[in-house]
């Protein structure tokens, strides 16, 4: 059986108790900061030089024709396993309120990350079909074409909006070398960086609630951690922190407690915000894929979140002090059994 994964913590943790309560968040709702008419959705790698988007939450309802085409799995695996679609089977699907009315030759702006934006131009119309009975969602989108050397050295998850022309005889924006790049950083980060989280997170987890045969277990286990860096719509940087504890067990290493949080470095290193606890039943695993300027002083996060039997990435506005679900959800792509 398949389960929309509104992954997140508290959702992973909640997720068969909203579906069977028909608990629906609209999402496809223009949020607050935004005006009706701009829209975000997530775009990942589908090969050498085409991206995969899924436009709108639809239900299928068993509907997808047998004949519908068997496309190669994209790079990007989060957006699982497409179909391609006719346009007049997808056309069946853009006639609700908020749906995207999108087809063949149409443009967009791609967004990559690192301040780099390129247009791409619609191909193909796909499908992903994981609606059932208790409430899941299926996807409907496109394949869309760029030139390769476009997506040299990017993430393979990006964030895509509407294609505007420019007024005509617009000058065309010159380069500043001292302009603000909104970035997720791939390097490493400094030893000493990591030694410092690492201090904190083992501090808050002696401060947590710790149910206390998991407490037993921590003993003094150190956390393998993962640190991520970006730089946010303003230049500052922040941190991204996944701690798993973990115990050795007769199949190998077995997780026993995970923390998430959010860091700032400057004026010294500390927390801005602190996910809630995750054990057995909780997030797996948390980490980003990609930051993004939005525009307007704001910063978009692709987030990648698995739990046990599930799995979404979702487009979230990042800001300070709040914890993943309490950033504005501008799209989200997810499946679970």
């Amino acid at each position: 059986m398949m389960e929309v994964a509104k992954a997140g913590r508290g959702r992973v943790l909640v997720i068969a108790v909203a579906l069977l309560l028909g608990l629906v968040v609209p999402h496809d709702a223009p949020t607050l900061g935004q005006t009706t008419s701009e829209r975000f959705w997530l775009a990942g790698r589908y090969d050498g030089n085409r991206i995969i988007v899924y436009f709108n939450k639809v239900k299928f309802k068993g509907t997808v024709p047998k004949n519908a085409v068997k496309i190669a799995y994209p790079i990007a695996d989060a957006f699982f396993s497409p179909v391609g679609l006719s346009t007049q089977y997808v056309a069946r699907f853009q006639q609700g309120t908020g749906a995207e009315h999108f087809s063949i030759g149409d443009r967009y702006d791609l967004l990559l990350g690192d301040e780099r934006i390129t247009t791409v131009t619609l191909t193909s119309l796909v499908g992903f079909e994981s609606d059932e009975q208790v409430g899941n969602d299926s996807f409907i989108g496109a394949l869309a074409t760029t030139k390769i050397d476009d997506l040299l050295f990017t993430s393979n998850y990006y964030v895509m909006k509407r294609h505007v022309e420019p007024p005509s005889g617009s000058p065309k924006p010159k380069f500043d070398p001292n302009a603000i790049v909104v970035k997720l950083d791939r390097d490493p980060v400094p030893f000493d960086i990591q030694e410092k989280v690492a201090g904190l997170m083992i501090e808050r987890m002696r401060t947590e609630a710790v149910p206390p045969d998991l407490r037993i277990k921590l003993g003094n286990i150190s956390p393998t951690l993962e640190v991520q860096r970006f730089t946010i719509a303003d230049g500052s940087i922040r941190y991204h922190v996944w701690a798993d504890w973990r115990s050795e067990g007769p199949r190998g290493f077995d997780s026993i407690v995970r923390l998430g949080a959010w860091i700032t470095p400057a004026p010294a290193i500390r927390f801005l915000a602190i996910e809630p606890l995750s054990d057995y039943d909780g997030v797996q695993k948390e980490n980003l894929l990609n930051a993004v300027n939005l525009g307007g002083g704001r910063t978009g996060i692709v987030v990648n979140v698995q739990g046990e039997d599930s799995r979404a990435i979702e487009l979230r506005e990042y800001r300070d002090g709040v914890t993943l679900t309490g950033m504005r959800l501008l799209n989200d792509i997810g499946a679970g059994e």
